[in-house]
């Protein structure tokens, strides 16, 4: 028999403690040799967001699964990799390494700090059981608008930066005249020193207007708003 080197649970997966070798041709001094079984593997995705702000953490989260012994379940204390390439980018680069749970539901649980739009590789090596594996996923990213509104008389104003990496780039100023209306760019501007914008936002007559300010996407950057505004006259 061949241990099982890494334990397999999920669903009815109790009593695997191990797996038949494969007899493969010997010589009488030798023996029969015991060739190893190795089951197919997969890396299964959880749930976990994909779309996060620039500078945030973001969790992948996933688990080995495998069938064997008629159980599909998850490999229980593998070591799993973890590889990031950024968008724009052919190479791929290790971020870390961890072992899957040892629970009733064994997942691995990677925390990364999003920089940009990029895909993610989770490797399992393989053991002397169980056969490598690999799957890749992706995370997008949004920039940060740091903005801040002042009242004034007949207007206001919204000023901030765009975060990061933002100096002398193309910003516009959106507004929609109604709650259930398009937004329609209204005027388009450059950011200055460390992204700085600022927009002067005046209120209608009657009623209110909606405004956010938007930067295009690229490929490390997926197209970005601020948060809607509303002016009104009081």
């Amino acid at each position: 028999m061949t241990r099982i080197r890494a334990l397999l649970v999920g669903l009815m997966a109790m009593g695997l403690v191990g797996l038949p070798g494969a007899v493969s041709a010997g010589t009488p001094s030798s023996g029969f040799d015991r060739a190893v079984i190795r089951h197919q593997t997969s890396i299964r995705w959880m749930a976990f967001g994909h779309i996060h702000a620039a500078g945030s953490a973001m969790t992948i989260v996933g688990q080995v699964a495998s069938f064997a012994q008629g159980h599909r379940g998850a490999l229980a204390g593998v070591q799993v990799k973890l590889y990031r390439r950024l968008d724009g980018n052919s190479t791929w680069v290790y971020q870390s390494a961890q072992r899957t749970g040892t629970g009733t539901l064994p997942q691995f649980h990677f925390r990364t700090v999003t920089r940009q739009n990029a895909h993610y590789k989770v490797v399992f090596g393989g053991n002397a059981s169980f056969g490598p594996t690999s799957e890749v996923t992706w995370g997008t990213v949004y920039r940060l608008f740091n903005g801040k509104i002042t009242d004034r008389s007949g207007a206001a104003t919204y000023a901030g930066n765009v975060t990061p990496f933002y100096t002398n780039k193309p910003i516009s100023l959106q507004k929609r005249s109604c709650a259930t209306c398009s937004y329609v760019t209204v005027k388009r501007a450059t950011t200055g020193t460390n992204g700085a914008y600022r927009f002067s936002l005046p209120a209608p007559s009657n009623g209110r207007w909606w405004w956010r300010v938007a930067v295009p996407g690229t490929v490390a950057f997926i197209p970005s708003y601020g948060g809607t505004i509303t002016t009104e006259l009081v």
